[in-house]
Order: structure tokens, then C-alpha cells, then sequence
């Protein structure tokens, strides 16, 4: 039994552990200055103040509670910014399920905090028991300078030029959410429309290629492919395919939204801007190419509607998922029937957008039935499987082509951070997130080529308009797969996380997991 004396010595020592969890948990630490100190302060001033009775107390506690949700991202990443609540928006459920899988040990923090949090009102409740009662004027103060320490706490005050705790946590969601929606509202706007300063004509009048393939990947790292020099043989079918290999692609970004938004859309660092009007299908349309979109991930949600969006101004879309992005585990060889029917529709000039579940975490969710030649016993094993199986699938779709006159390019849209037992999304600091693979295949190719070069993921879209046979006063013509090595060296080019920023920022790096075992029955797995 925890007696009142007790309880008083406890109290004081719950409310400093609780005050720097806050701050520590909600990302205040993260960008450390002078006013982490001041919202430290005002945390703990509302746990004083909250004692005034039952109702403040209850208040404080279920809002901490419910705020402290949040530790695992804001000890990762910091207090909540447009740039870190867009992707959690904007990209699909299966990236937040595969989030939390990875930060368990973090959740932990919370259940803790939450714990600390009923035992305040459990001392509270002691010492109330014994307390004398304080009068109706004192008790009307102690309320009232509760509620102000709380709104200051949580919302801050801003009054003509006057600002108080600017950096207030609901005040920080809230406006990160306005800006999300301004956002939305501009792409809402301009996606689709039909700008007429865009001016498009053919690089090559002889160029007969009827298709062109545009594969979207999702979540693949360069270093686990053997095409690139991974030691176990994870892309049999693309080691001696034909083609030209760009080793040295630089994601936009590390996370699906940042990295697709600049890749398939018209980027402007310097002015911090997305044109929605320049974007791969646009120019595609402007060329007059029938355009198609197969995608497996989701149309509807509010994380989905981006790219769905851009979809949805191709001729025609097919989705797999018909709902939110983690309505069902689908296996992207369910895409193959729709891209046959598409190819073998008629003998028009198209270009044909497949977006890929490919690497998605949660990893091993995403292998089904697919007999990999490694083992599938923890999270590593089936990220390298995912990798063998995106060469199978690469593969199945040339097979597609036979016959045809086509052309494929395939890149990723992010890497992840890949340990043997947890994958996940190490926002913004590791290098392997940015190094993505980006190769281009053909059927009159004759040489398998692999070209050093790096290239910016901003880039992309220039390297694609000159991909479906195109230039314009919009894209750079030099940007070609067969001149990639003429490019000019550029070893550290621009990256998005939070702000545009150099790749020289980076300061992690993870090489990839090697000793992945092998099925027995296996054979022909050492990289040649």
C-alpha cells in the first residue's frame, strides 16, 4: 500500500520522467534548440496544474496518452512536418503496417508511458484522499490556469505578431495538414490538363517500336540484385539479358510519395516546386501514344489518390485492388493477362505504365507461392527472394513482347533498410534507400551493357521522354540510355527528405545482408 507521503515523493518524480518522454517521443529533441527547454516546461507545468481535480487530471493523462501514439515516428524523425504526415497520407496502408512491425521495440515506449500515466492518477487519487479542500475561487483559478497552460501546451497562441510556443504539437499536425490539402488542391487542378506551352516533337521519324513498357518498382535496393554485382544469384534472367544497365541511379526520394511526386512529375528544386501538368503520361498524351496504366496498388484512400490520379488521365487504368492499397495481397503475375490483352489490342503506338508491389513490406507477404531458391526464415531471405522474383517477372513480361517491336525500362522507387529479422523505412539518412536500379531492354539489343553513371531520380523524366522516342522544350534531350555514359558527372546530385538536400547528407550505410541460406535443392546460386 503506497502511502500519501510516498506518493508525494513520486508524483514530482513521474511528472520530470513523463515531461522528458514527451519531449523525447514527440520529436522536439530531434531539432534541438531554445524552445525544446520552454515546451519541456509547459509539458510539465500541465501535469502540476492538472491535479486542480478529476476532470483536468482525466483531460491531461488521455490526451498525453493518445499523443504519446506518436513516439515511435517522432523518435525516428522528428515533430510532425507536411513532409513526414504526407507519406503516411499519401502512400499506401501496407508501408504503415510494415512501419510498425519495424518499430515494435519502440511501441514499447508507449505502453510504458501509458502505464506511468495511470499510475499519476493512481497518486493522485491517494493524495487527494487526505487533501483539505480547497475553496470554490481557489479551485476556479487552478482550473482556469490548467486550461491555459494546456491550449498554450498543445495549440500555442498566435495573435497579430505575437506567437506563443510556436511549435506546439497539434498546432505542427494541423498545419501540416492544411499544407497536404493545399497541395492536393493544386494537383487536383493542373494533373491532366492540357498545357499548351508544352511542345513535343519525334527524336527518331524511323523509330517503328509499337510499345513502349514502363515498369514502376517498389521498394528494391541496387545491392541485392546479382545483375549489379550481388553474390548470390538473385536475377538470373537480367545477368546476360540484353540491355543497358544504369548502375547509378539516385532515388528522388526515400519513400514512395517524395520520390514518385519528383519522379513522375516535372520537378524544380530551386523553386521547390512540382509542375502536375509535366508528368510521364502527359507526355506520352502530347505524343499522341495510346496510354494504359495496370497497376497493383490502390485507388482509393487519401494516400492513393497521387498516383491513381495520374492514372486515371491515361486512356484506360486497371487496378488489382479495387479498394485501399492493403485490401489483399496480390501477386503482380496477376498483372500479366491485362498487359497481354493491352499489347495485343491493336497494332497502335502506346506506351504501358505497370506499377509493381514488388518489394513491399510487409516482405513476406508479398512472395505467395513463389518457389524462391533461398530460404524463407526470416525477414532478409525474403526481401532477397522478392528480388528473384521481380527477375521472374521482368522476364515473363518479355516473353509478353515476343514478336513485338518493343522497348522496356524498368526502375524503383526507393530502397529499404534491410536487417536479417526487421525491413523498414530508414526516412532520409540511409544511402541505400536512394541507390535504386534503372536498366533498359530491348529485343534488337545485342549486348548486355553496364553503365557507371550516376543519375538523379529528377532526372528520370527526362531520361524517359527521350525513352518513348520524344524531345521537348520541357525535357533534356541528352538523356538517353545509349548516351548515358556521355553524361556529365554528377556524384552528388539532389535528394529530397524534408528539403531538397545533397546525397552527401547521408551519413548511413547498411550493406546488403550476404549470408541469405540457400534451399538445398538450389542450384547455380553464386553469382558468375
Amino acid at each position: 500500500m503506497i502511502t500519501r507521503k510516498t506518493a508525494l515523493v513520486l508524483l514530482p518524480i513521474l511528472y520530470i520522467i513523463s515531461t522528458l518522454a514527451l519531449v523525447y517521443g514527440l520529436g522536439y529533441y530531434y531539432d534541438f534548440d531554445h524552445t525544446v527547454i520552454s515546451t519541456g516546461l509547459l509539458f510539465l507545468g500541465c501535469y502540476i496544474l492538472s491535479s486542480a481535480n478529476k476532470f483536468t487530471l482525466i483531460s491531461l493523462l488521455v490526451t498525453f496518452s493518445v499523443l504519446s501514439f506518436y513516439f515511435p515516428t517522432g523518435i525516428n524523425y522528428g515533430k510532425p512536418t507536411a513532409d513526414l504526415l504526407m507519406p503516411l497520407l499519401q502512400t499506401n496502408k501496407l508501408e504503415i503496417i510494415g512501419y510498425l512491425m519495424a518499430v515494435k521495440q519502440q511501441i514499447l515506449i508507449t505502453v510504458v508511458f501509458i502505464f506511468i500515466q495511470g499510475l499519476i492518477y493512481y497518486l493522485n487519487k491517494i493524495i487527494k484522499t487526505q487533501k483539505i479542500k480547497k475553496n470554490k475561487i481557489s479551485q476556479f483559478v487552478s482550473v482556469m490556469s490548467f486550461i491555459f497552460f494546456y491550449i498554450i501546451t498543445l495549440l500555442g497562441i498566435s495573435y497579430q505578431n505575437l506567437e506563443v510556443n510556436n511549435s506546439a504539437f497539434l498546432k505542427n499536425v494541423i498545419s501540416a495538414y492544411q499544407e497536404i490539402n493545399s497541395i492536393h488542391e493544386e494537383m487536383k487542378k493542373y494533373i491532366g490538363s492540357n498545357n499548351n506551352n508544352i511542345r513535343v516533337s519525334r527524336l527518331n521519324e524511323d523509330d517503328n517500336t509499337e510499345i513502349f513498357l514502363v515498369v514502376i518498382g517498389e521498394s528494391v535496393r541496387k545491392d541485392y540484385l546479382s545483375v549489379y554485382g550481388y553474390p548470390l544469384n538473385t536475377t538470373p534472367f537480367l545477368n546476360t539479358a540484353n540491355g543497358i544497365f544504369i548502375d547509378g541511379l539516385v532515388a528522388a526520394g526515400p519513400n514512395t510519395e517524395q520520390s514518385l511526386t519528383r519522379t513522375l512529375f516535372k520537378a524544380y528544386p530551386e523553386k521547390n516546386k512540382i509542375d502536375w501538368e509535366i508528368n510521364f503520361v502527359s507526355l506520352a498524351k502530347k505524343s499522341e501514344y495510346e496510354t494504359y496504366w495496370v497497376s497493383n496498388q490502390g485507388t482509393s484512400e487519401y494516400g492513393d489518390n497521387i498516383f491513381s490520379a495520374l492514372a486515371g488521365t491515361t486512356d484506360k487504368s486497371k487496378f488489382l485492388k479495387k479498394g485501399p492499397y492493403y485490401t489483399s495481397f496480390n501477386d503482380d503475375d496477376h498483372m500479366l493477362p491485362i498487359v497481354s490483352e493491352i499489347i495485343n489490342k491493336n497494332s497502335n503506338k502506346k506506351v504501358v505504365f505497370v506499377h509493381m508491389m514488388g518489394s513491399h513490406e510487409p516482405i513476406c507477404s508479398q512472395i505467395n507461392d513463389f518457389k524462391s531458391n533461398f530460404k524463407l526464415n526470416n525477414q532478409a531471405g525474403c526481401y532477397v527472394a522478392s528480388i528473384e522474383k521481380l527477375d521472374l517477372f521482368i522476364k515473363k513480361l518479355t516473353e509478353l513482347m515476343k514478336g513485338k517491336k518493343y522497348k522496356l525500362m524498368y526502375f524503383s522507387d526507393h530502397g529499404l533498410s534491410v536487417e536479417p529479422d526487421r525491413i523498414f523505412h530508414d526516412l532520409g539518412g540511409l544511402l541505400q534507400e536512394y541507390q535504386v536500379p534503372l536498366f533498359y531492354l530491348a529485343p534488337d539489343e545485342k549486348k548486355h551493357i553496364l553503365v557507371k553513371k550516376v543519375i538523379s531520380g529528377l532526372n528520370l523524366i527526362d531520361l524517359y521522354s527521350t525513352f518513348i522516342n520524344i524531345k521537348t522544350n520541357v525535357t533534356n534531350e541528352n538523356y538517353t540510355f545509349y548516351y548515358a555514359d556521355k553524361l556529365p558527372d554528377n556524384s552528388n546530385p539532389i535528394i529530397y527528405w524534408k528539403k531538397y538536400r545533397r546525397l552527401s547528407d547521408l551519413v548511413k550505410n547498411q550493406p546488403p545482408i550476404t549470408d541469405i541460406e540457400v534451399n538445398s535443392a538450389s542450384v547455380n546460386i553464386k553469382h558468375q
